[in-house]
């Protein structure tokens, strides 16, 4: 298997995004075609994927077929193709993209065309402007722009599939991260994730945070490419975490069956961020005060997932304590009615995902469940922690 192609010589080319659930949202032309597509940049994805749609108008024929897997540890086998993909004015070739026929509703809505993962974005240097919602895409060799006031942290390419040849060309950017003098080695760079900071549940992290106060939050809390896994996640507020210099301290540290440990966008979104391939440097500079999740945010407490194949509506996590907990609400109630009506019938998923945004911003709720036909009610309240 060849590396993916950059352009030939010097380029740039400029951009704009959109933030779709906190992720990188860009449009992308394949093979040559006209038609546009909406992909999610995806730097914790080692080969970009392409959707059923998009692959169709790419006509593009299977190399091979190997297995693929997604955050939440989902495997399944994938046809393999090459394509050429035209951002902005620049035309990125061969790049090995694998082909899901059936991916996550939920990662659909969000990029319905596919994702740029790092195989691609490994050919070029990025720079991500949260503030302009742009993207400057330019050559290896180009000269960085100015970078006074950026912090400059080293990352190391590491495939996430292990050591052989042909699979190290897919890369995964990796960091150290320091949470209360505890290093942790080999943490990805994953603009496809919306969180702030993944470690997995294990011994360590049982340790480094046996004395602190901790939000539970029981269910569906995380979505990969495949699906969810149901898990039980602890989210903890650490007053002192570094990735090299830079502090990323008033950041949530979430703590749960995963696999691999990571940083997202949460992050990122805080700051100016150039990613160097040739030199294997990121560089962060603050965008201005961020405004953070204040620990005592009032919440409802849970949220809400749509089967579209059954049409059933359902509680997918609950955060112990939580008003909606304490209300009588149960993980995987099957939902009848909100605020005396009837759900409407919606045409897909997406549909879905706008109109419960719209329900859980609500101060109060009158939930109406099919394990209980009396009313619940659930009105906003501080999330504790034990």
């Amino acid at each position: 298997m060849s590396k993916g192609k950059a352009p030939k010589g010097t380029f740039r080319t400029e951009i704009p995004f959109e933030l779709n659930n906190g992720l990188i949202i860009i449009k992308v032309k394949l093979n040559g075609s006209d038609k546009e597509f909406e992909f999610m940049v995806d730097s914790g994805a080692p080969a970009s994927v392409i959707f059923k749609e998009a692959f169709e108008a790419s006509k593009a024929e299977t190399v091979m077929t190997y297995g693929v897997s997604d955050s939440q540890g989902n495997k399944t086998q994938s046809a393999y193709v090459l394509l050429d993909v035209t951002i902005g004015n620049s035309i990125f070739k061969d790049i090995f993209t694998a082909y899901s026929a059936d991916p996550n509703e939920f990662i659909t809505c969000i990029a319905p065309g596919g994702i740029i993962g790092a195989d691609l974005m490994q050919t070029a240097n990025w720079e991500i402007d949260f503030v302009h919602k742009k993207l400057i895409i330019s050559d290896l060799k180009s000269s960085l722009p100015d970078l006074a006031g950026y912090q400059k942290v080293s990352f190391t390419k590491r495939s996430p599939f292990g050591n052989l040849p042909w699979l190290n060309v897919l890369p995964g950017l990796t960091v150290d991260l320091k949470v209360n003098d505890q290093v942790f080695k080999d943490v990805y760079i994953d603009l496809g994730s919306s969180g702030s900071i993944t470690l997995p549940k294990n011994e360590v992290t049982a340790k480094l945070f046996e004395h602190d106060l901790k939000e539970v939050l029981t269910g569906y809390s995380t979505f990969g490419l495949l699906g969810a896994e149901m898990d039980t996640t602890f989210y903890y507020y650490s007053p002192n975490i570094y990735m090299g210099l830079l502090n990323l301290n008033n950041h949530s540290i979430d703590i749960s069956n995963h696999n691999q440990s990571l940083i997202g966008t949460a992050i990122f979104s805080d700051y100016s961020m150039i990613i160097d391939f040739r030199k294997k440097d990121l560089y962060f500079k603050p965008i201005g005060a961020a405004e953070k999740k204040s620990t005592d945010e009032k919440e409802l407490g849970f949220h809400l997932l749509y089967d579209s194949k059954s049409a059933t509506c359902y509680v997918a996590n609950i955060y112990e304590g939580s008003s909606a907990a304490l209300a009588g609400l149960q993980l995987t109630d099957t939902i009848v009615e909100i605020n005396q009506q009837q759900l409407p019938v919606f045409t897909d998923f997406c549909e879905f995902r706008s109109w419960s945004r719209q329900m859980i911003s609500q101060d109060q709720l009158l939930i109406k469940t099919k394990r209980d036909d009396e009313l619940i009610r659930i009105e906003k309240g501080i999330i504790p922690k034990r």
